[in-house]
């Protein structure tokens, strides 16, 4: 059976992070049975799930690994140190429907850098 919000998304961000590592988190993701896996620009590997808590709000808890990622690439630690380490994201987003379309936004609270998040059903 699907899940309701099964389809492909584009990802956009906006951070209040001002250091000195580049953010290539933005592109396309498919939510297939409320779960994501997908690698950005940086080659981090991002794996997601979504869970509708009701009409208007889902939740997204989002690991990062850094692992296999390019070699200039890193994460940020709570602290704002840099880290090949897995970083776990979390958030409650806003849940908007209206027919197919599907936009989910939100912000990523993450030590002491904000995170806006938009994704839109595009397919």
């Amino acid at each position: 059976m699907a899940h309701e919000l099964d389809g492909t998304y584009q990802v956009t961000t906006t951070t209040s992070y001002q250091g000195p590592l580049e953010k290539k988190s933005d592109g396309q993701t498919d939510i297939i049975n409320g779960q994501t896996k997908r690698r950005d620009d940086a080659n981090c590997l991002w794996i997601s799930t979504f869970t509708v808590l009701n009409e208007n709000e889902v939740e997204m808890i989002s690991v990062a690994d850094a692992s296999k990622a390019d070699s200039d690439f890193m994460l940020t630690a709570p602290n704002g140190a840099p880290t090949r380490e897995n970083v776990t994201y979390s958030a409650i987003l806003k849940y908007a429907r209206k027919g197919d379309r599907v936009q989910l936004s939100g912000q990523i609270n993450y030590g002491s850098d904000i995170t806006f998040l938009t994704m839109r059903k595009v397919i």
